[in-house]
């Protein structure tokens, strides 16, 4: 029997629980590359947060476990907050430098992005 309006149950409505994310059934994530034949490219975006500037690392291969590591890294080494959204890591200010500095010594290919 099912509810007039309600085909599908298996949507989330609403969650309170910080740490939910979505499932998605078709999208499987690749195995993380190594750092040698993995290209990030460094950039920054004044356009978001009210012209506030944003650096940006995108370009990253590999599981989310992997791209929140270096996420939580480049944190603590750029001495600034940050979050990632599909293989995308932001972080507040201007750290292009640190964050290069920081991924080269760790292994990475990486390049400025162009604007």
């Amino acid at each position: 029997m099912t509810i007039k309006g309600i085909s599908d149950l298996d949507h989330t409505l609403y969650t309170d629980y910080p740490e939910f994310e979505f499932e998605y059934a078709n999208k499987k994530e690749p195995n993380t590359l190594p750092p040698e034949k993995q290209t990030l490219i460094v950039g920054l975006d004044k356009r978001k947060m009210d012209g506030a500037p944003i650096t940006y690392i995108m370009g990253f291969v590999g599981l989310r476990i992997d791209l929140r590591k270096i996420e939580e890294e480049l944190q603590g080494v750029c001495r600034t907050c940050g979050s990632s959204k599909m293989y995308d890591i932001m972080l507040s200010g201007d750290v292009r430098k640190r964050a290069y500095v920081y991924l080269r010594s760790r292994g990475y290919k990486v390049k400025f992005a162009e604007n």
